[in-house]
């Protein structure tokens, strides 16, 4: 069993409505920094296909009760370890810059496909934080 963990200074990239967050500005930004982060974790592992378990809390403020349903955020996270479905659109130009290169949503992938994914266990947690972050836990095994 491989497990992956990082933390990201920022609200998860969140998956709600018909649009789609890889052509959201907002929430493309949202996915590099989650991208970017699992990236450094990974370091060039085999995407996992078996067995997968995701942990994700997100440290919101004090004051901020509504940041986001957590469904979406987990879907967000689902979605945005994985490479981009074949008829999702990218936002403009964004994803071609040559920083993303390395998380193109083409290319990269942690999870090969998230209905794979055997337990999630996700939570919103509110606290005297001065900024919003989340942390995900990654767990599975690689096909072989």
């Amino acid at each position: 069993m491989n497990k992956y963990y990082f933390k990201v200074n920022d609200l998860p990239p969140k998956k709600s409505g018909s649009k789609s967050m890889w052509n959201t500005l907002k929430e493309a930004k949202r996915l590099v920094s989650l991208r970017q982060a699992a990236l450094k974790e990974f370091d060039g592992q085999l995407p996992l296909e078996r067995d997968i378990k995701i942990t994700l809390i997100i440290h919101i403020l004090k004051n901020n009760h509504y940041v986001g349903d957590l469904d979406t955020f987990v879907t967000g996270i689902c979605d945005g370890l994985m490479k981009i479905a074949p008829r999702s659109e990218l936002e403009g130009d964004f994803w071609s810059q040559s920083e993303y290169i390395d998380i193109h949503p083409e290319k990269f992938e942690i999870i090969k496909d998230d209905s794979d994914v055997i337990s999630i266990q996700a939570e919103k947690v509110t606290g005297e934080t001065k900024q919003q972050w989340y942390e995900v836990t990654v767990e599975g095994k690689n096909k072989k």
